[in-house]
């Protein structure tokens, strides 16, 4: 992840395509799942509960970060490279962001004392990250958890590195420069850090139906006329959708949701 103060990976990111995400995605999410991916994801962890300290590794628009304030108090800081995120998140943190912080830069270069956090979450952020920084960043989440801290990560996942992808998924990898493991493999990189009670688990088929469920809505919305977007958004966004959805069921595409603990 690049440490420029504009980084919206090449676009992704600029603050229209983040507006169009969240028409799509639901309030505060830019990622496939919405908020539902969001509670998959606490579902996972033991120690969501009132006050406990919460670093949330690609904040984006703040929805996780809002959700765990208000449903758990959780006290969240969130981080996030991205200036047009941030910039969403910081406002509205000003209106309804109690025990909320956002803090913009290079998680990488952050400064946490040890044992700061209870808990550490990131929800499809880390593909931006290579293996070299992946394995930095989980040492760095190791020393800034609690004695009995818990982390989980949720990301986008391949087949194993020596199984062959498709090469339309091959091109999207290499176009969106992301770095992919299989779900065992990211555990193993947690492992390797230190993590205890490491569960690496493939939760592609839940990934599966939320994105025909997306797409379903999507078109149910903006089809045959697009409500608020042009037709151009509407077939990018449509076309990103179908692929997503052919590579999960060739099994190419897989989604892993990684938990591992201190003690």
């Amino acid at each position: 992840m690049l440490a420029e103060s504009g980084w919206d990976n090449n676009g992704q990111y600029a603050t229209a395509r983040v507006k169009l995400y969240e028409q799509i995605f639901g309030d505060g999410y830019i990622s496939a799942g919405g908020h539902r991916t969001t509670e998959q994801m606490c579902s996972a962890l033991q120690n969501l509960k009132e006050g406990a300290r919460v670093l949330d590794i690609g904040s984006g628009i703040g929805g996780l970060a809002f959700f765990l304030a208000s449903k758990f108090g959780c006290r969240v800081t969130g981080v996030d490279l991205c200036e047009n995120t941030f910039k969403i998140a910081k406002e509205r943190a000003k209106a309804n962001g109690r025990n909320v912080a956002f803090l913009k830069g290079d998680i990488l270069e952050m400064a946490f004392p040890p044992g700061a956090f209870d808990v550490i979450m990131s929800r499809d952020t880390l593909l931006h990250l290579s293996e070299t920084k992946k394995r930095r960043l989980f040492e760095k989440c190791y020393q800034w958890l609690d004695d009995a801290g818990e982390i989980v990560i949720g990301d986008y996942c391949r087949r194993p590195k020596d199984e062959p992808v498709c090469n339309s998924f091959e091109a999207y990898i290499l176009d969106r420069g992301y770095d992919l493991h299989d779900p065992v493999a990211y555990g193993n990189l947690l492992k390797e850090a230190g993590f205890k009670q490491v569960k690496a688990m493939d939760v592609s088929t839940a990934f599966l139906e939320m994105l025909e469920t997306e797409l379903s809505r999507f078109r149910r919305n903006h089809n045959p006329r697009p409500h608020l977007i042009d037709r151009q958004d509407y077939e990018h966004m449509e076309k990103s959708w179908l692929e997503k959805i052919a590579w999960v069921r060739s099994g190419d595409m897989r989604k892993g949701l990684i938990y591992g603990k201190k003690g």
